[in-house]
């Protein structure tokens, strides 16, 4: 069976919006992975079809840019396809379109597969690998290489894991961590910038209980560049490294 490119279309709801009126990046993402959900369901592949093998989708890695923010009451398309295999690395391109079918943004994604009782990373199932890959449009450059490190801390807050945080695999949902990892900057940088790029590394889980220490400082100073870092207080395993580029906002 050959792999197609889906397209799911959403209205951006009102609590989605950030003050300003336009979607927040955890709403895009959930936009992209609820399309992501939609396109391996019609290749027999969604999550639903692997826990019945006792397997899952893991967000291993997403690069993000957006060109423009969608607004309230707007609808949008996100387009979606599997645009190449690595080894045990699946990975899957996004492009969201307006009416108008104006690109306000793109996205490339890597995911691994998970044993969902022993917790582990598996290789590539032969069912998954059947299905072949044809990519919908131009792939974009793969999520690869290593984020700087987050160092000297300028801005933490601790964050109690809590029952509306856990999702389908049983541990925080990965748009909850991106959540956490931005409301951690400083409310000027909020206010007077917008998100231009996103790159956002997911390294473990962590699961109802635990606290979470989501850490954050500027990559260069001068630049509108954060590095982030969340971490588990239970484990001490680091849980999430990003990378966030920001737009000043015309006055």
């Amino acid at each position: 069976m050959k792999s197609r490119a889906g397209e799911s279309e959403f209205t951006v709801r009102s609590n989605e919006i950030d003050y300003r009126g336009q979607a927040t990046m955890p709403a895009l993402v959930g936009y992209m992975q609820e399309a992501a959900w939609e396109n391996t369901a019609n290749l027999g592949i969604s999550m639903y079809d692997l826990l019945e093998r006792g397997l899952t989708w893991v967000l291993q890695r997403m690069r993000v840019e957006m060109f423009r923010y969608p607004a309230h009451n707007d609808k949008i398309t996100v387009e979606t396809w599997a645009s190449g295999r690595e080894r045990v690395f699946l990975h899957r391109d996004f492009r969201i379109y307006n009416q108008a079918r104006e690109l306000l943004g793109q996205a490339t994604s890597v995911w691994l597969v998970m044993d969902v009782v022993k917790r582990q990373l598996v290789s590539v199932p032969d069912f998954i690998m059947a299905v072949e890959v044809v990519p919908g449009s131009e792939p974009l450059p793969f999520a690869k290489g290593k984020l700087p490190q987050l160092q000297a801390v300028q801005h933490e807050q601790q964050i109690p894991v809590r029952w509306h945080d856990i999702d389908l695999n049983r541990h925080v949902t990965n748009t909850r961590y991106l959540q956490w990892a931005l409301d951690t900057l400083p409310l000027d940088l909020l206010e007077q910038n917008q998100l231009q790029q996103l790159d956002i590394i997911f390294k473990s889980e962590s699961i109802l209980g635990d606290t979470v220490t989501s850490a954050a400082a500027p990559a260069t100073e001068g630049e509108n560049v954060y590095l982030h870092q969340l971490t588990s207080q239970a484990t001490g395993k680091e849980l999430v490294q990003a990378q966030t580029a920001w737009r000043k906002l015309e006055s």
